[in-house]
C-alpha cells in the first residue's frame, strides 16, 4: 500500500469515527437534559458539517467521500428503520435533511475538490447559516410565514442573511486573493439569492439545495467585474421589490410564492439577460393589476399559490431558460444551431401560456377551483362555450402582454414570434381540453401539474418544429 493511500484510509477512519462521536454525544445530551429535539438534530448537522468542510484538505479521492457518505446514510436509515438515535429522528415534522446532507456533500466535493475554498465556502453556509437561523429564529421569530406544511421566520431568514453574507465575504476576503469590492458584492448576492432558496425549501431540501446554489453561484459571479456585479444586484433588488409589490396586492399569492416567483425571475434574468424577465414581469403585474380587486371577493382563507404551486407554473419556462444557457455556454452546438438565443422563442410562449392558464382559472364560473381556490359563484350564462370564450380571450391577451413585449425587446423575427405565440395557444387549448376529462382529479394541486404537462407538451411539439425550421434546407 503507497503511503498516500494509508494517509487517505487513516484520515477516513479519523472522519468515521467522528461522525459516530457526533452521534453519541448527541445521544448523550438527549437523554441527559433533554433539549428540545432540534437542537440535537441541529448540533449534529453543525459538527458534522464543519468536519465535511475539511474534506478537500483530508482527502484525495472523491470515492473515498462516496464510502464515508454511504455509511452516514446506511446509518441514518438504519436508525430509523429501528426507532434509533431520537436525537435526529424525534421531530414530528416530516423531514428528509439527514438524507440530502450527505448527498449534497458527495456532489459539491465532486464538482469542487479542486476549487477547496469555493467547497468550503458551500459547506459552511449550510451548517453556519442554517444553524444560526434555526437557533435564534426558534427564539426570537414573531413574524413567521407559511411554506406549504411548514413555517418560516423573517426573523430567521434575515439570520441567515447576515450569517451567509459574513461567511461568503469574510471567506473570500482571507483566503483568496480577490478584490474586497468584489466580495462585498459577491457576498450580498449571494446571501440574497441563498436566504430566498432557504426560504422556500420544504422537507429538509435546503441541505441539498443550498451548497450546491452556493457553489454554483460562487463559480459564476467570482470571475465578473464589480461594475457588472453591481448592476446584477440592483436589477435583484428591483425584482424583489416588484414581485414582493405584486403579491402584496394580490391575497391568494403567498410569501413563499413570492420567493419562488422572484428566484424564477432572477434566474431568467442572471442567465438569459434583461430580455428574458420583460415579457414575465409584465404578465406577473398584468395579472397582479387585473385580479387584485376581484380576488378581494373570493374566499382566500387558503391562498392558492406557495412553493409547490409556484414549482408547477414556473418549471418549464426555467428548464427552457437552463436548456438555453446549456446551449450557449456549455455544449458545442452544430453550425446551423449556432444562432442567439435558440430557446427564447419557447421560454416566451411558455410564460404565455401559463398567464393564460392561471388567469383563466380566477374567472367566475369558469374554473375558480381548479387551483386549489373555493371560486367564485357562477355567473348566469356560464358554461363550456362561456368558459372557452374566456380562455381564448386570455391566451390572446396573454400572447400580447408577454409575447410581443419580449419579443420587441429580444428582436425576434416573424419566425420566433410565430413559434411563441403557437406555443402559447397548443399549451392552454391542451390544458383546457384534457381537465374535463372523467377521470382527470379535480383536487389540487392536480390541475396545477395538468398545466405544467400541457406547457410541456406544447414545448415540445412547437420546440421540435422550430428547431427544425432552423437547420438549412
Amino acid at each position: 500500500m503507497t503511503a498516500a493511500w494509508s494517509t487517505e484510509l487513516t484520515n477516513a477512519a479519523l472522519i468515521g469515527g467522528a461522525f459516530v462521536a457526533i452521534f453519541i454525544t448527541a445521544e448523550l445530551w438527549r437523554r441527559v437534559s433533554a433539549p428540545p429535539v432540534e437542537w440535537t438534530r441541529k448540533f449534529v448537522h453543525f459538527a458534522g458539517g464543519v468536519v465535511a468542510a475539511c474534506f478537500p484538505w483530508l482527502l484525495q479521492h472523491h470515492w473515498t467521500v462516496l464510502l464515508l457518505g454511504a455509511a452516514f446514510l446506511l446509518i441514518l436509515w438504519g436508525t430509523r428503520r429501528l426507532g434509533l438515535l431520537q436525537s435526529v429522528h424525534g421531530v414530528a415534522r416530516s423531514s428528509e435533511g439527514g438524507i440530502y446532507f450527505p448527498i449534497a456533500i458527495y456532489l459539491v466535493y465532486r464538482i469542487g475538490a479542486d476549487r477547496p475554498v469555493a467547497y468550503f465556502i458551500s459547506i459552511l453556509v449550510l451548517v453556519v447559516a442554517d444553524a444560526a437561523a434555526a437557533v435564534l429564529g426558534s427564539a426570537y421569530g414573531r413574524h413567521t410565514f407559511d411554506v406549504e406544511r411548514d413555517k418560516r421566520s423573517l426573523e430567521g431568514s434575515t439570520v441567515f442573511f447576515v450569517a451567509t453574507f459574513l461567511i461568503v465575504h469574510l471567506s473570500l476576503l482571507l483566503l483568496t486573493d480577490i478584490d474586497r469590492r468584489l466580495s462585498v458584492l459577491v457576498g450580498a448576492q449571494i446571501a440574497l439569492v441563498v436566504t430566498l432558496f432557504e426560504a422556500i425549501s420544504i422537507e429538509g431540501n435546503d441541505n441539498l439545495l443550498v451548497p450546491l446554489v452556493t457553489y454554483f453561484l460562487l463559480y459564476k459571479l467570482t470571475g465578473q467585474t464589480p461594475a457588472m456585479l453591481e448592476g446584477q444586484l440592483v436589477a435583484q433588488l428591483v425584482i424583489i421589490a416588484l414581485i414582493g409589490l405584486a403579491a402584496w396586492r394580490v391575497p391568494f399569492v403567498t410569501f413563499s410564492g413570492a420567493a419562488a416567483l422572484t428566484l424564477f425571475v432572477y434566474g431568467a434574468y442572471a442567465l438569459g439577460g434583461p430580455e428574458w424577465i420583460i415579457g414575465p414581469a409584465l404578465g406577473i403585474v398584468v395579472f397582479g393589476a387585473t385580479f387584485a380587486r376581484r380576488a378581494a371577493f373570493a374566499d382566500t382563507a387558503h391562498p392558492t399559490y406557495q412553493v409547490v404551486a409556484t414549482f408547477y407554473v414556473c418549471a418549464v419556462p426555467t428548464a427552457l431558460f437552463l436548456a438555453n444557457n446549456v446551449f450557449e455556454k456549455v455544449l458545442v452546438q452544430p453550425a446551423w444551431l449556432a444562432v442567439d438565443d435558440p430557446f427564447y422563442p419557447l421560454y416566451l410562449g411558455a410564460c404565455a401560456a401559463q398567464v393564460a392558464i392561471a388567469a383563466w382559472n380566477l374567472v367566475p364560473g369558469a374554473g375558480g377551483s381548479a387551483l386549489g381556490m373555493p371560486g367564485w359563484r357562477a355567473e348566469s350564462g356560464s358554461g363550456a362555450a362561456h368558459a372557452w370564450r374566456w380562455a381564448v380571450g386570455f391566451t390572446l391577451g396573454a400572447v400580447l402582454v408577454v409575447v410581443w413585449p419580449g419579443a420587441y425587446v429580444g428582436a425576434l423575427e416573424i419566425p420566433g414570434i410565430a413559434a411563441a405565440a403557437a406555443l402559447a395557444l397548443l399549451g392552454p387549448a391542451t390544458y383546457h381540453g384534457l381537465r374535463h376529462l372523467p377521470q382527470w382529479p379535480q383536487h389540487p394541486p392536480w390541475n396545477v401539474r395538468l398545466a405544467m404537462c400541457s406547457v410541456a407538451f406544447a414545448a415540445l411539439v412547437v420546440g421540435a418544429v422550430w428547431i427544425r425550421s432552423l437547420a438549412p434546407a
